[in-house]
């Protein structure tokens, strides 16, 4: 055989290669298109809440009672996934079982950590807390999460969200674009990592630190117990 015969012939070192390029090429359109497409997701929609709510005297949002025997503090933030299930999942039936029967005071304390748009939702979140209606907002933000510091938690959509909570939109749009809740929000980051919260959801159960996410059962065995000792 000649040696421009033996030039030729393809090794498999020459075949594999361009194939596997071929491969990650696809892999990474695929991931793209599967991204958009959870990206366009229609946007999800939330109920008004039905059980006492309102603003602790340091200006954090609460529900349930605050002459309750058990207190929950829940940080968070805005674009924490495992939050985002917490809200989604857990939540609810906390709020049905112990919220609406008044066993249950519970305070969320701003926790922003993961990127400037966890801080602009969370201004965003304290605006709608000045109108009554942080809980409807913080779950519609949560149902709608779509990723970490891409664009989504822009200052329109964040706008949009309060619309679809029955916010006055003026209101809404002159409380977030004057930045007035930046420095409280900031605070509320501060005083997370002094009290000494390292990431989210992070929960104070009567004083008692819980990291992490759990199914809902833990919550509700560990909240039976505090309910079951005595005073």
């Amino acid at each position: 055989m000649s040696k421009r015969a033996a030039r030729s012939i393809p090794t498999r070192r020459s075949i594999g290669l361009p194939i596997l390029a071929v491969g990650a090429v696809l892999v990474g359109v695929l991931a793209l298109i599967g991204y958009q497409w959870w990206a366009s997701r229609p946007l999800e929609s939330v109920a008004a809440v039905d059980y006492p709510s309102g603003l602790t005297p340091d200006g954090y949002p609460y529900k349930g009672n605050p002459e309750a025997k058990v207190v929950i503090e829940e940080y968070s933030d805005f674009q924490c996934v495992a939050c985002a299930r917490y809200a989604q999942e857990v939540a609810p039936q906390l709020d049905e079982k112990y919220i609406k029967a008044g066993k249950v005071y519970y305070i969320f304390r701003y926790f922003p950590f993961l990127g400037p748009e966890s801080f602009r939702a969370a201004e965003a979140a304290a605006c709608a807390a000045e109108q009554g209606r942080f809980w409807e907002y913080e779950r519609i933000v949560f149902a709608n999460l779509r990723g970490s510091n891409q664009g989504w938690f822009s200052d329109d959509r964040l706008i949009g969200f309060a619309a679809r909570v029955g916010l006055d939109r003026g209101r809404f749009e002159n409380c977030l674009l004057s930045g007035k809740h930046l420095d409280f929000i900031r605070q509320a980051a501060e005083a997370g990592r002094q009290r000494g919260v390292r990431a989210t959801p992070t929960f104070f159960i009567n004083g008692e630190k819980i990291e992490g996410l759990y199914n809902v059962a833990f919550y509700e065995t560990y909240l039976d117990v505090l309910l079951q000792q005595g005073p």
